[in-house]
Parts: C-alpha cells; sequence; structure tokens
C-alpha cells in the first residue's frame, strides 16, 4: 500500500499537506521532507528517528517540569512528554494557526491543561517575555519551513534569548538540517559561541539531521554520569537512548580533544 494524500491546504504560509501509509500519518509542508508523523495505533510514540534523538536531552535533565518547544508540528513531541510526564507543563510555540487545527484534528494532539499553545513566532514570544514561566528546563526548536530551518531561529539573537529563558541546569535541544553545509556549520557556531561550548551534537543515523545540545552550565553535558541514566529511560520511555549514549560519545570524542589542543597551543586564537 502506497502513502496517499488525505488532506491538502495553501495558505500564505504555503502547502501543508497530510498523508497516510498503513497505520502512519505523515505532516508536509510542501516538499518530501516529513514534519511530522504519527501512529495511529499509539500516537504517542515518536516514529521519526529525529524526534527520538531530540529526547536525548532527557540523558542530562530526566525530570523535566517546564518545557518550551518551538515549532509545534503535528505535535509529536508534545504528545510523547504529555504522555511519559503528566506533571510537566509546556508552552509550545506555532507561528501556522492551520498547523495547530491540523495537529488536534488529525495528529491526536489533545487540548490539555498542561499545554498552552502560542500562535506566534518564537522570537518575538522571547523578546516579549511572554510564555507561563520566565524560566525552562528544557527548550526544544524543531522550527522548519519548507526551505529547511528557519531563519528566525539561527541567529545569536535567538539563541541569546533562549539562553536567559533556561533554568541553571536546564537543556537546549535543537534539530538541525543539511549538517555538512556551511549554513548549518554556521549556526552550530553561533550555538558553541551562546553556550561558551557547553554543547554535544547528536547526528541522526542516516538522516540529513543533525541534533545539537546546549547547556547553560559547564558541567551540565556528563556523559561520564548519564550512562546508568540511559538504561534507565531505556526502559521506562521505550527509547534506544543506549543507542544514542554510545553515538553521543562517538560523535563528540574528536570535539573533546579538540578543545584540548586549542587549551594548549598559545598560537592559537
Amino acid at each position: 500500500m502506497q502513502e496517499f494524500v488525505i488532506h491538502r491546504n495553501i495558505s500564505d504560509d504555503g502547502i501543508v499537506e497530510i498523508s497516510q501509509d498503513r497505520q502512519i500519518r505523515s505532516l508536509y509542508f510542501g516538499n518530501d521532507a516529513k514534519q511530522s508523523s504519527m501512529d495511529l495505533n499509539q500516537p504517542e510514540r515518536l516514529v521519526l528517528s529525529y524526534t527520538r534523538a531530540m529526547m536525548s536531552c532527557l540523558l542530562f535533565h530526566p525530570t523535566p517540569k517546564k518545557i518550551l518547544l518551538i515549532g509545534l508540528g503535528g505535535g509529536s513531541i508534545a504528545k510523547f512528554l504529555l504522555h511519559h510526564y503528566p506533571d510537566c507543563h509546556i508552552d509550545a510555540v506555532e507561528i501556522r494557526n492551520d498547523v495547530v487545527k491540523l495537529a488536534h484534528g488529525y495528529f491526536a494532539l489533545p487540548e490539555h491543561p498542561n499545554l498552552q499553545i502560542y500562535i506566534t513566532d518564537a522570537f518575538q514570544l522571547l523578546t516579549n517575555n511572554k510564555g507561563r514561566y520566565k524560566h525552562y528546563d528544557l527548550v526544544l526548536v524543531d522550527a522548519f519551513n519548507h526551505d529547511g530551518v528557519s531563519d528566525s531561529v539561527k541567529t545569536l539573537e535567538f539563541f541569546s534569548l533562549c539562553h536567559q529563558r533556561m533554568t541553571h541546569s536546564a537543556i537546549l535541544s535543537i534539530n538541525l538540517w543539511d549538517s555538512h553545509t556551511e549554513q548549518c556549520a554556521s549556526t552550530i557556531n553561533v550555538i558553541e559561541h551562546t553556550f561558551q561550548q557547553n554543547v554535544l551534537s547528536l547526528p541522526v543515523i542516516d538522516k540529513g539531521n543533525l541534533i545539537m545540545l546546549a547547556a547553560r552550565e559547564k558541567n551540565v553535558l556528563q556523559l561520564s554520569s548519564s550512562r546508568l541514566e540511559a538504561d534507565h529511560l531505556e526502559q521506562t520511555l521505550g527509547l534506544e537512548y543506549s543507542s544514542m549514549y554510545r553515538q553521543l560519545r562517538r560523535a563528540n570524542r574528536w570535539r573533546k580533544l579538540g578543545k584540548l589542543f586549542v587549551r594548549v597551543d598559545p598560537g592559537l586564537g
């Protein structure tokens, strides 16, 4: 059985399509990249590998209470968190009102008292100090349009505002795309600068996505202390945390060595 379109609309913000293949329903923004997918039999399950990789942030902050989600899409991440963390409170930012309606109508996103959705630009929300909370435990950025990562979430100003809204032990997790391009490298440089190199990268295997994790505090992103947490989260949340942990160690080994060489070589900089 092939994927077939069950909904299509065009607005000033562009094309939105919803397609279905057996029990998997997916959201598209006018191109072939899946923005969100849902298993009709398990609506809270994270179908797409990049959404599961974004949850690697829980290795370092396993009990979040206040969460800022920038980019709602079909609501996959919001549903996952509300299911597994019923006491958490999520402020979700989505610029497209039609996408919010489709998330409720086609992707089983509940009207939930712990979920507040703001239909606005994320930069404007942060600039105007809106949202229910001054500081968040997790800041999850998955803001895409038909061209890729939204330009509004790639600037120094944006990441500085995120930094200001994070608790001292908070983690920022952002989904980037086309990880080998100069544009992606520029965004990574901005993140590293804003968070003073307190970052980790997690390439999504066999995909073009790259997840970047960033922390305000120096000792938050400690892989050495997250091994047992990986085993626990894998059992409780059903995600491949042991694999994520190994991939994080491999992907960031050279980053750590590079910092050492920068420190000992007085000729650099």
